[in-house]
């Protein structure tokens, strides 16, 4: 036996990194700089004979049958290993239900028989990627758009900001758009509308934008075909709007990254400002960073930001991996690392307390020898 067979035999396995999106999964290796699939969110039922989503249930038995299948569709299909002799990293939105999370839990630990588990949050995994002390993590999922401030790898969970402005706000508007122009109700599917948003739309520019609003449109792009639909350029170019359309409550996406910053510490929204990063699927939209840089400076400047926050000056990395895979990339540095396996979850742990830590449960941050935690066990 060679010497290098012999030091694999007695490391311990990669563990796997698991970010069940809405919409789409990322799952592969630790230490690995992508995924090895993307997959969506779903799989084939046999007794309904069609495919059926992960996160369509209407109860928690029928949440923990879709867990079951997606997984073993997962691990025995697109990577090809042994759920048991694996841990698990979770990526998971600070918005996950109580209930997914603990489902999800009973499927790793009961029915694969996971050795360990390490849920770990988006936004400060994203920020694991960067190696910033200060990062502003903008994630733009299926259904929200969170914002939240990660400072020295503790998140300030005060500032966290969460609007629908997700890649279904994108679509509706676009299906509004495409019915709206074709005088007719188009009944598009999600994939199609999809398809309609990734090869023809774009984020046009402010000016561009406030020029549409004014009454007076410019020329718009030029009209595609996608598939069995005429796309019009005027359609290409207003479906994103979406994002930025303000309304009485300030709702767009610049509002979002505004009241995040001002509900930040004073001595933290500069830093926060310079060092903000794009995540999620919807971030991959053509001219997004750079209508957000110039809507976050015509906002500021007006109230009610123009008296509450003294920051005129916004920045915005580039991550290291294509913008639906930053948190999977920081899942996977952490389950690479040794701090990552000390804050494993074991099964045996859960087998003997069937209950998860939790990042918003004051009994779970303090420290074992402190009086209020010896008080709680007592």
């Amino acid at each position: 036996m060679a010497l290098y067979e012999g030091i694999a035999l007695i490391q311990e396995k990669q563990a796997v990194v698991l970010d069940l999106g809405t919409d789409y999964t990322k799952f592969g290796f630790t230490g690995e700089a992508a995924p090895r699939c993307i997959v969506r969110s779903q799989f084939w039922c046999a007794r309904e004979r069609r495919l059926r989503r992960v996160h369509d249930y209407r109860s928690p038995d029928e949440l923990y049958d879709n867990l079951v299948q997606m997984l073993h569709l997962l691990y025995f299909r697109h990577v090809l290993v042994n759920p048991k002799e694996r841990k698990v990293v979770v990526v998971e939105s600070l918005l996950t239900p109580t209930l997914f999370r603990e489902t999800l839990a009973k499927v790793l630990f009961t029915h694969y028989e996971v050795s360990g588990v390490i849920w770990a949050d988006r936004p400060r995994l994203s920020a694991l990627t960067l190696g910033a002390a200060a990062a502003l993590v903008v994630a733009l999922g299926a259904r929200e758009a969170e914002v939240a401030p990660v400072l020295h790898a503790a998140l300030l969970l005060p500032a966290l900001q969460a609007q629908p402005l997700g890649a279904r706000a994108v679509h509706a508007e676009l299906a509004r758009l495409l019915d709206e122009h074709h005088g007719a109700p188009l009944a598009l599917s999600d994939e199609e509308l999809e398809d309609i948003k990734v090869k023809t739309c774009f984020v046009i520019p402010r000016a561009r934008a406030l020029q549409w609003q004014s009454g007076s449109p410019p020329a718009a792009a030029r009209d595609v075909a996608c598939g069995r639909v005429l796309v019009p350029g005027r359609v290409r170019e207003l479906a994103a709007e979406a994002l930025f359309a303000r309304d009485a409550e300030l709702g767009s996406l610049g509002d979002a990254v505004l009241q995040c910053l001002a509900r930040c510490p004073r001595d933290a929204r500069r830093p926060l400002a310079e060092s903000i990063v794009l995540t999620g699927g919807g971030a991959a939209l053509p001219g997004l960073r750079a209508r957000l840089a110039a809507e976050l400076r015509a906002l500021v400047a007006e109230e009610p930001y123009a008296s509450r926050l003294h920051v005129r000056t916004f920045k915005f990395h580039t991550a290291p991996a294509q913008p639906n895979s930053v948190a999977w990339l920081g899942g996977a540095l952490l389950g690479a690392g040794e701090a990552g396996a000390a804050r494993a979850q074991a099964r045996e742990q859960y087998a003997r307390e069937p209950r998860l830590r939790d990042w918003v449960c004051l009994l779970d941050n303090t420290p074992p020898a402190h009086p209020q935690r010896l008080a709680a066990d007592m």
